[in-house]
């Protein structure tokens, strides 16, 4: 049965693709693709292929410490966007379906373990046109040779918040047929996140020295007393999962990527399971 969805999704973007190929012979539409194709020739051709100097500042080597910072930056925003996830929507679960897949795969003998798989494959093609564009948007097919690291190191973190926001939707159903309401879910959050908030500050003000206006007169010293927060106290626990899925889009090369793969797949499959 799974092969048969695989068939049904392979023809449905053959069949998509080849309407808009057809929609091409109205102007409208024409002239909207050869834009299209303008832009991303000036925009990424030229850089990827004709030595662009933005892709050559992007490939250059990054020191350990601008790694680090760029792990603890990167940890904090996922961390955000997984809050954001579990404050923000107030629908049930995200797993939609289309009326024509309603009409055509409901009534046929089709687990509901199938039907999740045939969603999740759908899900992995935003996944890899995702990928494709953050990876040359970066600059980072040109970047000293490790392309396959960047593109492998976004498709890890898309595939694991698309199947932490597909598992958030249905923990949310839950605690709404549970009788706890979006208002109650998003207070006991935000209790959660101010506890967590008040403990990092209450640490850092007790071991870290109060900065000073004058302390930051540069980008460089604000930036290290961030990274000195976020790597010391009780914020490395906090972001440590996230950490573990940025670990590997920042590998150096394809052993160091190899030695932090493992903890991003075991966290896919819990997230998958």
């Amino acid at each position: 049965m799974i092969a048969a969805l695989v068939y049904l999704q392979v023809h449905s973007i053959k069949n998509r693709l080849w309407m808009r190929l057809r929609r091409l012979k109205k102007p409208k539409y024409l002239a909207g693709a050869i834009v299209g194709g303008l832009y991303f020739y000036f925009y990424f051709y030229r850089w990827l292929f004709l030595g662009g100097g933005g892709a050559q500042k992007i490939s250059g080597a990054a020191s350990a410490e601008t790694m680090a910072l760029y792990e603890s930056i990167g940890s904090v925003a996922l961390f955000v966007i997984v809050l954001l996830s579990w404050i923000l929507p107030r629908e049930r679960a995200a797993l939609a379906f289309t009326e024509a897949e309603v009409a055509f795969l409901f009534p046929a003998p089709v687990s509901r373990r199938n039907l999740i798989h045939y969603k999740l494959l759908r899900s992995q093609l935003a996944v890899l046109l995702s990928t494709l564009f953050l990876t040359l948007a970066s600059g980072r097919l040109t970047a000293g040779g490790h392309a396959w690291i960047r593109i492998a190191g976004w498709w890890l973190i898309l595939s694991v918040l698309n199947l932490h926001f597909l598992g958030s939707s249905f923990a949310r159903t839950l605690l709404l047929e549970r009788g706890i309401s979006n208002w109650q879910r998003r207070g006991i959050v935000l209790a959660v996140v101010a506890a967590l908030a008040g403990a990092t500050i209450f640490w850092a003000r007790q071991t870290i020295p109060t900065p000073r206006l004058e302390d930051f007169d540069s980008l460089q010293a604000l930036l290290s007393y961030v990274r000195q927060v976020l790597d010391t106290g009780p914020a490395p626990y906090v972001l440590y999962p996230f950490r573990l899925v940025i670990h590997p889009y920042l590998a150096a090369d394809g052993g160091a990527f190899l030695r932090v793969l493992f903890p991003v797949v075991s966290l896919l499959a819990v997230h998958y399971w």
